[in-house]
């Protein structure tokens, strides 16, 4: 999650749109832990803010209540009453988020700082991960909503139970492995991304 202790709601959304109007680009630092072991606490990311279409495992930065949030893009649903919605997990979470509306979202993360270098999302191998880690995410968390409920059918006190908790612990192991062995192969490295310096003084800072 990216948070903003000066700024709300319409503000932060101004602001996020005057960034995008100087630059089409912008670094937002991350904070939490929700996105791990993709995007650590304190990573730096830098987003696209042209509001180009998005595709499925992209990592969005979208507002969430009064925060900015960084997490990433599982495909298309609809609310309640029949209008087109978007669903979205950190990956460090075991649970999907509330349905987004597509007018929330401000953009998508295209590189990540990691290691003293930036890395590159766009590529076709960064675009085959991201995909199979959206495909990840939605079963997971399909996995979690379904332990969560045979634990309550049979009784077992807690919250979470404990197989809704084996369902956490496995999730996070695999993501964990996909992290250390593909990730710096699947993304490789590029220049610091053009067109940042004037967004970045205007990185987001943690709550």
């Amino acid at each position: 999650m990216v948070g903003n202790d000066e700024l709300s709601g319409g503000l932060l959304d101004a602001a996020v749109e005057l960034m995008g109007q100087s630059s089409g680009r912008g670094t937002f630092r991350v904070s939490g832990e929700s996105m791990t072991p993709t995007l650590a606490p304190g990573s730096l990311v830098a987003v696209d803010l042209s509001q180009a279409s998005l595709r499925r495992g992209d990592i969005l930065l979208f507002r969430q209540a009064d925060y900015l949030t960084v997490h990433r893009l599982l495909g298309r649903a609809r609310f309640p009453d029949g209008s087109p919605c978007l669903r979205t997990r950190g990956d460090g979470r075991n649970r999907l988020d509330p349905p987004l509306d597509r007018s929330d979202v401000h953009g998508r993360v295209f590189a990540v700082l990691l290691d003293g270098g930036w890395r590159d999302l766009r590529s076709g191998r960064g675009r085959l991960y991201a995909k199979a880690l959206a495909f990840h995410d939605l079963a997971w968390a399909a996995a979690g909503v379904l332990a969560a409920r045979f634990d309550r059918r049979v009784g077992r006190e807690g919250s979470p139970g404990p197989l809704e908790r084996a369902a956490e612990a496995a999730d996070r192991l695999l993501l964990g492995l996909f992290h250390r062995l593909l990730f710096s192969g699947f993304h490789p490295r590029i220049a610091a991304p053009e067109g940042l310096e004037e967004a970045s003084g205007q990185a987001s800072r943690s709550p």
